[in-house]
């Protein structure tokens, strides 16, 4: 039997019905400044109903560090278990299909991992742009990078070099992986804020340097943002029964918003002092949507003036309601 060949860094990209994207992203991960003979580059597939199987393989065939991996379970958390229990590669970076790299984005990832022991996880930030030209898939581009948009991760923000809560698509050296074991697999979403919060409890820093850059690709549609946030509410409200210094006090804001305006209509079929609350709930909410719309077209253009508003409010209520609903189901 031919032994696997031995790779320093080990790049895993789970996948699902990603025959849009994942050309693109395995391209720019083929790109790498990085030597890429030294990088295995892990596909991990969730059965995948579309092309991107048959993508992956033709690629295979001109660079044989290029493997497909099966995850019959799908979740994200599985597929990196699976791609660190196939590699023995000493770095591992976790990578999504939704997102193209910088050129010296691995190389970047590496040389913080080997130069600073006491980081345990290393990413940077994200430039954030929409899957096509329409005013609703540019609006959700845009929605990703305001503060009252999706919240305040450093990551959305373009913040200097930090120690954080969380960063996107992670680096690990394979030291802190075993010592902290593997993502949780019950987990469907919500899986990289648990691990960092198990990271940092190991007495490792969470660090994001600008400098390593990934271009992310945000919802084409309205639903499927609203169904993302959902999903991602959800998720926060799990971690609320597992780990609560996985989330952050952000996470929690539009379920605190959405239970206000809830008890605030049901106080108002008893009392004219809830029909006040409600006012001033949906006022003041209303009052800072507009401020963030009027903020967001005065640098990015007033085509979105209409459209910002009702898209944070569905957006906001989708995650509120997500959490309220992770949390009564657990």
């Amino acid at each position: 039997m031919q032994h696997q060949p031995t790779y320093y860094v080990a790049i895993i990209i789970p996948t699902l019905n990603e025959e849009h994207f994942i050309t693109r992203c395995l391209e720019s991960v083929l790109g790498q400044t990085y030597p890429t003979e030294k990088t295995d580059i892990m596909v991990v597939d969730g059965n995948s109903t579309d092309n991107t199987c048959a993508i992956v393989r033709a690629l295979g065939k001109n660079h044989p560090n290029i493997r497909l991996l099966s995850n019959p379970k799908r979740y994200q958390s599985i597929a990196f278990n699976i791609g660190v229990a196939a590699s023995d590669s000493q770095y591992i970076i976790r990578m999504d299909a939704h997102a193209t790299y910088d050129q010296q984005y691995v190389e970047h990832c590496v040389d913080l991992l080997a130069n600073h022991p006491e980081y345990g996880n290393v990413g940077g930030v994200w430039d954030i742009r929409p899957q096509n030209s329409s005013l609703i898939a540019r609006a959700n581009a845009l929605l990703n990078q305001l503060k009252f948009g999706i919240g305040g991760a450093a990551f959305r923000m373009g913040a200097t070099a930090q120690a954080v809560d969380t960063v996107p698509f992670g680096a690990f050296r394979r030291q802190v992986v075993e010592q902290v074991g593997g993502m949780r697999e019950d987990l469907a979403r919500g899986e990289d804020n648990e691990y960092n919060a198990r990271i940092r409890k190991a007495g490792y820093t969470i660090w994001l340097d600008p400098a390593i850059r990934s271009t992310y690709y945000a919802r084409a549609t309205w639903s499927s943002s609203c169904k993302q946030m959902y999903s991602n509410g959800v998720s926060i409200g799990n971690l609320v029964y597992i780990d609560r210094n996985a989330i952050g006090l952000r996470h929690l804001v539009p379920l605190a918003f959405v239970l206000a305006l809830t008890l605030s209509l049901i106080a108002a079929c008893f009392t004219s002092y809830g029909w006040y609350a409600f006012g001033v709930i949906a006022g003041a909410y209303t009052l800072a949507a507009i401020v963030a719309d009027i903020d967001a077209c005065c640098k990015h253009g007033w085509e979105y003036v209409l459209i910002l508003p009702p898209l944070f409010f569905s957006v906001h209520v989708s995650y509120g309601i997500g959490t309220l609903i992770g949390l009564v189901r657990k």
